[in-house]
């Protein structure tokens, strides 16, 4: 006797609905299994990245001729006087930011090529003549001039000074590493000037 047709019918929609429910059993049981795992061992579900480094985005100039060059005297002596002649106040300040940060991006190309005693010496320097453009800018601002742009430069220099510097302080030892770590917290002081200077005026 064949069965009837509403019965076969009746039972393919049970059979599909069992079907479908072990099926969605299942997989709530597997969800639930890899969620306790993740609380378990949130290690190995979601392995810890590494933190993002991030860099300063201030562009330091190519330094040129570097201090090991028999040339290198005529230079100073050409940056020497180039100073003394500017008369306007801002490009003087500008000057010497220059005159700063070609120095300090010189001494990271002397300490990586060995030269660490003379690259140093010349991180030194590179941070002096960022003090006297801080220590001009901040009499100009306080005199009433405006030197916002000046201000907003020298609040990065100041910050990738101390960012280079920490690098190349990690690759020394000893007094070398004593004098980076100097003109390293002098540019921190000089960021730190730059920034009370900047909050007074607010």
């Amino acid at each position: 006797m064949e069965t009837p047709t509403y019965l076969k019918q009746a039972w393919g929609n049970v059979r599909n609905a069992i079907i479908g429910c072990s099926a969605a059993v299942l997989f709530g049981i597997a969800v639930l299994l890899m969620s306790i795992y993740s609380v378990a061992t949130p290690e190995k579900v979601y392995p810890a990245e590494e933190p993002a480094v991030v860099r300063v985005e201030y562009y330091l100039p190519y330094p040129g001729m570097l201090p090991d060059s028999p040339f290198y005297k005529v230079k100073a002596v050409r940056d020497y006087l180039k100073l003394v002649l500017t008369t306007n106040v801002e490009k003087r300040i500008e000057t010497m930011l220059l005159f700063a940060d070609k120095r300090v991006n010189a001494a990271v190309a002397l300490i990586d090529g060995g030269k660490t005693e003379l690259g140093v010496s010349t991180a030194t320097k590179a941070e002096k003549y960022l003090e006297r453009a801080v220590t001009l800018a901040i009499e100009q601002k306080n005199a009433g001039r405006d030197v916002k742009s000046v201000m907003l430069k020298l609040t990065k220099a100041t910050a990738k000074h101390a960012e280079v510097l920490e690098g190349l302080k990690e690759k020394t030892s000893g007094s070398q590493r004593d004098g980076l770590e100097s003109a390293l917290n002098q540019a921190k002081m000089l960021q730190e000037k730059i920034s009370q200077s900047n909050n007074e005026a607010l």
